[in-house]
């Protein structure tokens, strides 16, 4: 049996199984990315924000999207031109051991002397740190981004996050953004098309009636929406967004034979089969 396919069986059996988020990431299973390693953190964070005027954006206001397991993001922003930024998710996946931050934080200060941090606050639990900051999480994913005021934000950002928005919300969770953002504020995606079971396109494989349904796709940690680029594109220059590729990566050769794929994908262009990943900057342009 391919070993996506024993990927597939085994995460659908041990998502059933009555163990909670944190238990299955402290064995390294279902963990939500490496924001709460300061090293990564920082680099997804700087990279991130050099979009916004090449860095030079004054007290900026950001708000990632899908910070999985650390709000690393929120700690550093500061440092970053008096930077705050927010933090969404579909779930409280964070790390809540308060001494962790901190050692990363000094291990932060001792790896970049010269990168000033600024006060936080790790005495009075999780909300006062993050306040300490300047930052807020919300944890009801598209929910959440609804009860935030219009024009928040000068950057929005994510580090292979959007795939795995349900496809059902996807459009509106871009709509959300759009509202969010300031006029002349970006966004700044890095998407990852693979199947995130192998590194290939098994996940086109399957009819969208099974691949979408709640017991197949919540809480499985392999789901992917598989909206491809052009179809992004789309998306969001109806909104109102002006779309750019900051850079683009390509498969050597399309891991799947086109008459594998389901029924609805066989008329996909060999360009969206191709494209294996790509960092998108989006802008609200001036009205």
């Amino acid at each position: 049996m391919n070993i996506w396919r024993i990927k597939i069986i085994a995460k659908l059996v041990l998502s059933r199984l009555p163990l909670d988020y944190r238990k299955w990431s402290y064995i390294g299973i279902f963990k939500h990315g490496e924001m709460d390693n300061f090293k990564y953190a920082w680099s997804v964070l700087r990279n991130h924000f050099l979009k916004l005027d090449n860095g030079e954006y004054p007290r900026w206001k950001g708000l990632e999207l899908g910070p999985g397991d650390g709000i690393l993001s929120s700690l550093l922003a500061p440092s970053l031109n008096n930077g705050s930024v927010d933090l969404v998710d579909s779930g409280d996946f964070v790390n809540k051991n308060l001494d962790k931050y901190k050692d990363q934080i000094n291990s932060f200060k001792n790896f970049f002397p010269d990168i000033n941090v600024s006060h936080m606050n790790f005495d009075r639990g999780m909300d006062s740190l993050l306040s300490s900051v300047n930052s807020k999480f919300y944890s009801n994913g598209l929910t959440s981004l609804k009860t935030i005021k219009n024009t928040s934000y000068d950057l929005i950002f994510s580090q292979a996050v959007l795939e795995h928005i349900r496809h059902s919300e996807f459009i509106e969770t871009m709509e959300e953004c759009y509202r969010l953002l300031k006029v002349g504020g970006i966004m700044s995606h890095v998407i990852d098309f693979k199947d995130h079971l192998g590194g290939g396109l098994n996940n086109m494989r399957f009819p969208s009636n099974l691949w979408e349904a709640e017991w197949f796709a919540s809480h499985s940690g392999f789901y992917t929406n598989r909206i491809k680029i052009t179809e992004i594109f789309s998306i969001c220059q109806k909104i109102g967004f002006t779309v750019e590729i900051n850079s683009i990566r390509k498969f050597e050769r399309v891991p799947i034979e086109r008459r594998k794929l389901a029924k609805e994908f066989k008329s996909l262009s060999d360009y969206d089969l191709a494209t294996s990943g790509v960092h998108l900057i989006m802008r609200k342009p001036q009205q």
